[in-house]
């Protein structure tokens, strides 16, 4: 079997790589961030999940360190409290002992492993549970002050302030109880150990290694509560801006975020993944032993083995399998320790041992119906979206869940081509950081013209592929930055239908007797008021220079699909406030289900012009 492999240098890996932790007999090992649903009982083997990780002692892998960290469950803990109980670690001859905090950290206001009882009202959009718990306010810096009394007017108890504390794999609405490991200026951050009030809303994850592997955040979630939240992710960050007609008295609010929208594939949907492993280690003269074939940990950068990824393709996971098998085989036989001849190995284990990334990406089916998952990042795979298809390097950008993406261009199709305040339709689409060409090319057949730009010569090779695949002729590409399709505008031929000279004909002008002339026109030439702009940025959003442009351009309409809300606000906000746009719908996309991302749409018109009399 020949595998192609996109290299990564061991050291990167081995920064913060740590061995495995041996089990300890009668403990239940688990990882920094477990959310075991149900307890096992060493001397019994019976379950029980009144109280999530049961009742009784839990082990768990301790932050940053090989040994086991043993908890006292809290007895009848109150809820939002502070205790004085602290983790312990055993040492090589089972004795306990308290844990040593890290060199830099802060001991104030939590002492290192001390468990506290907190409720969660919130998550972040990075998927982590808050909450927050009464301190004393000895110094008052410039904290968030709260008094602690009877509110009515009454002698209160010394000031106090609501600390925050954040927490992983948790669901809004539970009593957990929690470890801390750091202290940070405004916040404190915590390791969960044990949920005392379970939320209605929190499932049995289908993967094991759920709460330990960083690819998903919400697999204990269920599917409501995790679009209620993305979509309240999308609420919060947009008002965060303060943007002109959300929360706004002068202006009337034009808009609200709709409910996030997906489909009911949310398991067995990605069509790329991309496993790590490191270096084989020597165990014996000539024979070597790969470890772990996964991703990274949710806690740092260690790799955890993943023998199976729930939420890619069922057709990934038999070719995962597959390689995995020979990979092992190969390090055991000393194969993935001979240095590649291409380059000159400058660092790795014996016999010039590198790590590397693995690729697996779900094409379309061959010819005899068969799946087809392509391991080469230099090799070209087709996916089909809707009528069309896209050819594309498996190493380049395209979306990764098959399912979704037909209701995103559906969505950008139907907002590009809605008709402008003059009741006529658009004429014109330019498609900034266009891609392979998704939504221009799906677009193509409702404009007169389509101009797709992007930075990425292949990607631009390949939309020209995907028109004349697809027998698409009004589509032009370029390959450029964002902001080149304004200050260095490319010029585009466009035909047009026009009736013949008097001369011709014998002076009989028949109107339905047309010749097709020829004229070239820049972009920024197209008549704005005829003309939408679809952008669709990385994750860091448009460029401050583009954004500018963009806003003397002054197209009718913006179309923005953005896989980072949070910069996603940050532009919108200037769109509005300088650019003189109202936003007037804003659609999620659930294009990662079990995990935090999420797609936002936001639809820009141009603000009608106040008249004074």
């Amino acid at each position: 079997m020949t595998v192609s492999i996109m290299t990564r240098a061991t050291a990167a890996f081995q920064r913060s790589f740590m061995a495995p932790v041996a089990r300890k007999a009668g403990v239940l090992q688990g990882p920094p961030y477990s959310t075991t649903i149900s307890y096992i009982s060493p001397s019994t083997s019976s379950t029980t999940s009144n109280r999530i990780t049961g009742a009784a002692r839990l082990g768990f892998q301790q932050r940053n360190t090989p040994t086991i960290a043993v908890y006292s469950s809290l007895a009848s803990p109150d809820e939002n409290t502070v205790s004085t109980t602290t983790t312990t670690t055993a040492d090589d001859n089972g004795a306990e002992k308290t844990p040593a905090p890290p060199r830099r950290f802060i001991p104030k206001p939590f002492e290192y492993h001390q468990v506290i009882t907190i409720r969660i009202d919130s998550l972040t959009n990075m998927g982590w549970g808050i909450g927050r718990v009464a301190i004393e306010d000895d110094e008052s810096e410039e904290e968030i002050v709260t008094e602690v009394g009877g509110g009515d007017g009454s002698e209160t108890d010394a000031p106090s302030r609501m600390w925050v504390v954040m927490v992983p794999h948790v669901v809004v609405g539970e009593l957990v109880s929690v470890r801390i490991f750091r202290n940070q200026k405004n916040y404190s951050e915590a390791d969960l150990i044990e949920v005392l009030e379970p939320s209605a809303h929190r499932v049995e994850p289908k993967c094991p290694l759920a709460g330990t592997c960083g690819g998903c955040q919400y697999q204990h979630m269920s599917l409501e509560a995790q679009r209620e939240w993305k979509t309240k992710h999308v609420e919060e960050v947009l008002s965060q801006q303060q943007i002109q007609g959300y929360e706004s008295a002068d202006y009337g609010k034009t808009w609200e975020v709709l409910p996030t929208v997906g489909t009911d594939d949310v398991y067995g949907y990605r069509s790329k993944i991309t496993p790590h492993y490191q270096a084989p280690r020597e165990i014996g003269l000539d024979e070597y032993q790969l470890e772990e074939i996964g991703f990274q940990r949710s806690s740092n950068r260690n790799l955890v083995d993943v023998p199976e990824c729930p939420i890619a393709t069922p057709a990934i996971n038999a070719k995962y399998k597959e390689v995995r098998e020979h990979l092992h085989k190969q390090a055991k036989i000393g194969e993935l320790n001979k240095p590649t001849k291409q380059k000159k190995r400058k660092r790795g284990g014996r016999g010039g041992a590198t790590g590397a990334t693995l690729l697996f990406r779900h094409a379309d089916d061959d010819e005899n119906g068969n799946p087809v998952v392509v391991t080469d990042h230099k090799e070209y795979m087709t996916t089909t979206i809707k009528d069309l298809k896209f050819r594309y390097l498996a190493g380049n950008f395209f979306q990764v869940n098959n399912f979704v993406i037909p209701l995103m261009v559906d969505a950008v199709v139907k907002a590009a081509t809605q008709p402008t305040k003059k009741g006529t339709p658009p004429s014109y689409l330019l498609d900034c950081y266009c891609g392979s060409g998704l939504f221009a090319l799906s677009a193509a057949s409702s404009f007169d013209a389509c101009v797709g730009i992007e930075l990425n010569e292949k990607a631009i090779e390949e939309a020209y592929v995907n028109a004349e695949m697809n027998s698409i002729s009004n589509c032009h590409f370029v390959a450029a930055s964002a902001e080149a399709i304004f200050t260095s505008p490319p010029k585009i031929e466009l035909s047009s239908d026009e009736p013949p000279s008097s001369g011709d004909n014998n002076g009989d002008i028949d109107a339905g007797n047309t010749t097709t002339a020829k004229r070239e026109i820049a972009v920024n030439e197209f008549p704005r008021d005829q003309t939408v702009v679809v952008v669709d940025p990385p994750r860091k959003g448009c460029s401050e220079e583009f954004l500018k442009q963009l806003y003397d351009y002054n197209p009718e309409r913006i179309v923005y699909m953005s896989c980072g809300p949070a910069t996603q606000a940050r532009d919108a906000k200037g769109i509005v406030e300088i650019g003189g746009y109202e936003i007037v719908s804003v659609q999620p996309f659930d294009l990662f289900p079990q995990t935090k991302h999420v797609e936002s749409l936001v639809v820009f018109e141009k603000k009608p012009v106040a008249i004074e009399f």
